[in-house]
């Protein structure tokens, strides 16, 4: 029987990563959005010299992975991300070969907690004014300066509460 996942229980997730080549490090965003109507940001970052050369690519799928182990440890039995880099979806499904031991690495973690939580997949043109797509990107680049390596997994009310101010 197949289940029906409802509104209630799924967590929607927006996810970027970003890069910056100064600092040679990448970071990432996520945008919560819970179905109770808040809005809530997690942002991190890292350096390692085997993942920096991935660029934002990193990012963006720390970000992915981040959005789904606080699914999971928030209780919820799906997660919907919304993503502009398409290799956050396709490493998953296996329309793109991992090439990389990180993309290896990465699709394995996330077909594992597949098993566990209802990924769903969305894609998003980037910077077309997608509000949540664009508040991840801005996450994801304040990322660079104000992470400080990718955080705990914790609950939502732990997390930066968004002011809805720009």
């Amino acid at each position: 029987m197949e289940s029906r996942w409802t509104k209630e229980d799924t967590l929607t997730v927006y996810v970027d990563g970003s890069y910056n080549d100064a600092l040679k490090r990448y970071a990432f965003g996520c945008v919560f959005l819970p179905p109770d109507g808040g809005i809530y940001l997690a942002l991190g970052n890292g350096d390692n010299p085997e993942t920096v050369s991935m660029r934002n690519v990193t990012g963006e799928m720390l970000g992915a992975m981040y959005a789904v182990r606080t699914a999971m440890k928030n209780g919820f039995g799906c997660a919907e991300l919304y993503y502009d880099y398409e290799g956050i979806e396709k490493w998953v499904t296996g329309d793109w070969k991992c090439k990389k031991e990180y993309t290896r690495k990465y699709a394995e973690a996330m077909r594992s907690w597949g098993t566990q939580i209802r990924i769903v997949f969305h894609k998003v043109a980037a910077h077309t004014n997608v509000k949540y797509n664009e508040l991840a990107d801005e996450t994801a680049k304040r990322g660079l300066n104000e992470g400080q390596g990718v955080p705990k997994i914790v609950l939502l009310e732990e997390l930066e509460r968004w002011s809805g101010k720009d």
